[in-house]
């Protein structure tokens, strides 16, 4: 085993702020104590994140400042840092600015108390700047991942850094890992009517060949005499179409070829580098979907990707390679751009010593860079983003992980980390829970909406796969009736009411579009009432309200479901559907009624909201996220689908801001760290209950109460008193549109005698005391029929809740 421990960097001069000073860190002190040893911490409530007094705008593609630097100089980072940049430069931008930032490890808990990390990352802050054809400027803010790691010594005791990665990621000592842990951890073949075994495998040889054929299970003698013949799946990276289409695959063409045999030296190297380690964990078989798929066979490809759910189940160990972005990229090379930084400790002098910078990648968030590694190999790596991943991860029994800085094995036991003696018991391999058969009960049901809000938000190379890529899961955790699988959905009464989660994507939709696109019969994915007719996240509930929470018995529904079909593109009972409508009767309320915008969640999440006669009826949420100066809502509808028992003691009013205070990089006199205050009754973005009054880039947003049912609000204090508290500051403006209270907002604040606020309550249960939801309808081309354009919620309070809408006609309206 070696561990290449690269020389100390030679810093410029605007670079040597990286031999940072560990008593400037707002909050860092000396913890632990001389049995256990010192170790360097942050204080609660202090920020996790140091900028370093580090600026750098340079031109692309040359970097001129940063080769300077590098060459002149003899910077080492500014190497590393200007290899970085042009790793994942774009070819639209000609400048990039870059800020610097350590990050600390924000979940600093351990059995024994101890943390267990503490200096996480250099985070490289980079915006990019440029222009498009037509002059307009454009700008896109990314963050570059350097992970942070140390052999053995003071300064990474004091720092509590993770351990150095190996050279090898095949050394001996990574494969006794893995053997030992595969070893110790139970593998069960689930019961299946019919195959056992993929239709096709490839047969990998062993270390002494460099040949490989593809073979057919069924002709095969070793599949033919045992049902326990153990074989990998590889999980990996498609890539952009340009390095699809060279990818190593079978093709009706090629078939006989494959089967006949093929060389290392003609595979791509996902394939050749999924082999290699194969070979290493002595695993004969391997499947991989390019070449056990005939990929221009639709036939084929229909029917072995309804078996996804065997394949990965029925693995002896999933090979997932989050080191990997595309086939033609391998996963077993560590060829690091990384240097060394020297470090001497100004809080405790006798602690020096270095650590070393060692590129991971780009992130979008900052966050993404705060987690340990394994965690960032699941959530935040670009294998992890790709939609067939989820299922082929979730049904794994046992996984062997190949990270950018490590290797990692995971069981239904725990997980462990190359160059780590600790098991982590809260990581596990989830495919033993599918095992079981039954009814679906309503843990698994909840399991499965989960599962799809972090399937939607995952890429697909192609869009007719939303289904497809996800039919494993479906067979398995549901253990339902195809017939009763609608495009999606289980319980029309609950699961049609989703919600676009803009905030969580870059989609930038207007009404228009949106509708061009449902209407569109080339790209049909699936009817416009389910969540997989969409590209973009979604949430099943939005930031307000959720239909289900630990029991479904306050769930009831409103609607008679006439009928509701869907017509399969395939003969995959779960995958993808050409066709699908609902018809249901139920109260529709057309959307006549006054629709105001409250405000937004950041850039992409508008807050609307229906009132009638200055009284409050619903909560609106859009399917598109960009709107027009004077957006007409008049043909579109709320449908009733159905309602749910609204908490006790409910407080809820959606968020106005009534104050917006600018918060200065200088901290006042006297005071060394940020508070954060937490105050009874709050709303905050909306959400009802204790909610904590929290920074948003700059700024502080203060929320205000609901008007009704004034009750405490902090030692003595009431609604009333925070109101006259607010207006004896004078912070008051005429201008709402800067996040300000208007006149009409004051007014209707003061009015708290208002017709439609009520304080008395019904009895628990009554139809006075249910939410109502639904969905929100516009007129399809086709005449007599609509598409879903949105989902609204009604809280019971003014004009809202189950009871107005039970005071509307009914009818029967058919949803394509």
């Amino acid at each position: 085993m070696t561990t290449t421990i690269p020389p100390l960097a030679k810093l410029c001069e605007r670079c040597r702020v990286l031999e940072f000073d560990d008593s400037a860190w707002l909050g860092a002190h000396q913890a632990g104590s001389e049995g256990e040893g010192y170790y360097l911490e942050v204080a609660k409530g202090y920020a996790d994140r140091f900028k370093l007094d580090y600026f750098l705008l340079d031109s692309l593609p040359e970097l001129p400042w940063l080769t300077d630097t590098a060459n002149n100089d003899g910077c080492d980072f500014c190497v590393v840092l200007k290899k970085a940049i042009q790793k994942y430069a774009r070819g639209c931008f000609d400048e990039v600015l870059v800020s610097l930032y350590y990050q600390w490890y924000p979940f600093n808990s351990r059995e024994d108390g101890r943390p267990s990390i503490g200096l996480k990352s250099l985070l490289a802050q980079v915006l990019w700047i440029g222009y498009d054809e037509n002059g307009q400027h454009l700008s896109q803010s990314t963050w570059l991942h350097f992970g942070i790691d140390s052999p053995s010594d003071s300064c990474a005791q004091w720092l509590r850094l993770e351990s150095s990665p190996r050279d090898d990621v095949l050394c001996t000592e990574n494969l006794l890992m893995v053997r030992n842990n595969l070893g110790n951890s139970s593998h069960i073949r689930p019961f299946t009517e019919g195959a056992v075994y993929p239709t096709r495998l490839i047969d990998v040889g062993d270390d002494g060949t460099s040949s490989c054929r593809l073979v057919e299970t069924s002709f095969e003698a070793p599949f033919a005499r045992s049902s326990q013949v153990p074989y990998a799946a590889l999980s990996y990276c498609w890539g952009p179409p340009e390095d699809i289409v060279r990818q190593f695959k079978t093709e009706k063409s090629s078939l006989e070829s494959r089967l006949r045999g093929f060389e290392l030296h003609q595979v791509s190297p996902i394939l050749r580098d999924a082999i290699l380690a194969s070979r290493a964990l002595r695993v004969r078989y391997l499947w991989v979907d390019s070449v056990c798929i005939v990929q221009d066979d639709v036939e084929d490809w229909d029917r072995e990707s309804s078996l996804m759910s065997l394949v990965f189940q029925n693995a002896a160990l999933t090979i997932c390679t989050p080191a990997s972005t595309s086939c033609l990229e391998g996963f077993l090379a560590r060829d690091w751009i990384m240097t060394r930084i020297r470090f001497k400790s100004n809080i405790n002098e006798s602690v020096s010593g270095s650590y070393i910078v060692r590129l991971v990648g780009e992130v979008s968030h900052p966050s993404h860079a705060s987690v340990e590694c394994l965690s960032f190999a699941l959530n935040h790596s670009h294998w992890a983003l790709r939609g067939w991943v989820l299922q082929e991860y979730e049904l794994s029994q046992r996984a062997v992980l190949f990270g950018r800085t490590k290797l990692h094995v995971i069981t239904g036991k725990g997980a462990q980390s190359e160059a780590s003696e600790m098991t982590r018991l809260l990581d596990r391999t989830h495919g033993a829970r599918y095992l079981q058969q039954g009814d679906p009960d309503h843990g698994a049901y909840i399991n499965w909406i989960s599962l799809i809000e972090d399937y939607s938000a995952r890429m697909l190379t192609h869009p007719s796969d939303k289904l497809p890529a996800i039919s494993g899961l479906a067979s398995r955790s549901l253990h339902v009736h195809p017939s009763n699988f609608l495009a999606g959905h289980l319980f029309l009464h609950v699961d049609l009411f989703w919600t676009a989660a803009f905030l969580q994507s870059n989609v930038h939709l207007t009404r228009a579009a949106l509708i061009n696109y449902l209407h569109s019969r080339v790209s049909y994915v699936a009817p416009s009432w389910s969540w997989a007719s969409r590209n973009h996240p979604v949430e099943f509930g939005d930031r307000r309200f959720r239909v289900f929470g630990e029991s479904g018995s306050d769930i009831r529904e409103e609607c008679d479901i006439v009928r509701a079909s869907t017509s399969l593109a395939g003969t995959n009972p779960f995958g993808g559907v050409k066709d699908g409508s609902i018809v249901i009767h139920t109260s529709t309320v057309p959307l006549s009624l006054h629709v105001e915008q409250l405000g937004s969640v950041g850039c992409d999440h508008k807050i609307w909201r229906a009132n009638e006669r200055a009284g409050y009826v619903a909560d609106l949420n859009f399917d598109w996220n960009q709107f027009e100066d004077e957006e007409s809502f008049e043909e579109l509808s709320l449908v009733l689908i159905g309602s749910r028992k609204a908490e006790e003691n409910l407080s809820w009013d959606p968020v106005q801001i009534i104050y917006e205070h600018e918060v200065k990089d200088e901290e006042p006199e006297g005071t060394d760290r940020v508070t954060f205050t937490t105050m009874d009754m709050w709303i905050a973005a909306g959400v009802p209950g204790h909610s904590r009054l929290s920074l948003n880039g700059s700024r502080i947003l203060y929320g205000i109460l609901p008007a009704r049912n004034s009750e405490r609000v902090g030692e003595g204090e009431t609604t009333e008193d925070h109101r006259a508290s607010y207006h004896s500051q004078g912070n008051t403006t005429d201008n709402a549109g800067e996040g300000y209270l208007s006149d009409a907002d004051r007014e209707d604040l003061e009015n708290s005698a208002s017709p439609h606020k009520t304080t008395s309550k019904s009895r628990p249960g009554d139809d006075e005391d249910r939410y109502a939801y639904g969905i929100i309808i516009h007129p399809a081309a086709e005449p007599g029929k609509y598409i879903r354009v949105g989902a609204f919620h009604s809280v019971p309070r003014e004009y809202g809740g189950l009871k107005y809408f039970e005071s509307h006609p009914t009818r029967t309206i058919e949803i394509i």
